[in-house]
């Protein structure tokens, strides 16, 4: 995961760790370190989660194209879940 991490854009990885504290940070907190207004945060977050999820380090690891897919298709997973705005 470490890998699929480091594959990203700078800012892209950086909300993603932001995102990931604990105790998680306010949005205000994270658009202020981030230059981002709060409102953007949940869009390009998504963006860097799909980006996370068809990186080659996680398609790899699943060997199937798209790494969080259910092995017989269907919908996607969200293993990779950032809940709730502050």
């Amino acid at each position: 995961m470490l890998e699929a991490l480091a594959e990203l854009p700078e800012r892209d990885r950086t909300l993603l760790l932001l995102l990931s504290e604990d105790p998680p940070l306010p949005y205000k907190e994270i658009g202020s370190r981030l230059g981002m207004r709060v409102g953007s945060i949940g869009p390009t977050r998504a963006r860097a989660l799909e980006k996370l999820r068809s990186g080659p380090a996680l398609v790899a690891l699943s060997g199937s194209g798209s790494a969080l897919s259910p092995a017989g298709g269907g919908r996607e997973r969200h293993d990779v879940a950032f809940v709730g705005r502050r």
